[in-house]
């Protein structure tokens, strides 16, 4: 016997440009951890990646490529946000782009 499972299309939730830098500047602050910005609104790490990535590009687009946001490394910042920095500067401009 063949039965056929009709595919339940859930809806997409689309998320305001505020949910998303709350979510990454919470993180980024150490208020909370990532798995728990995850679960509460209910998505995957890789998207709250990606946010984290197009904010930083973001940063650096705006105070401009000769800001060395490489150097804040030093600053008492969030284990997550350090290990960002150290992504050259291109990568997380290009990763917004795309």
């Amino acid at each position: 016997m063949t039965t056929t499972q009709e595919k339940v299309k859930r809806a997409r939730k689309v998320y305001s440009a505020q949910e998303k830098a709350q979510a990454v500047l919470s993180v980024w602050s150490s208020r909370r951890k990532p798995s728990a910005v995850c679960k509460s609104l209910g998505i995957a790490w890789g998207l709250l990646n990606s946010w984290e990535r197009v904010a930083l590009g973001g940063i650096q687009k705006a105070l401009g490529q000769e800001f060395p946001l490489a150097e804040m490394a030093g600053l008492p910042l969030g284990t997550r946000l350090e290990k960002l920095l150290n992504v050259p500067a291109m990568e997380t401009i290009e990763a917004k782009e795309e």
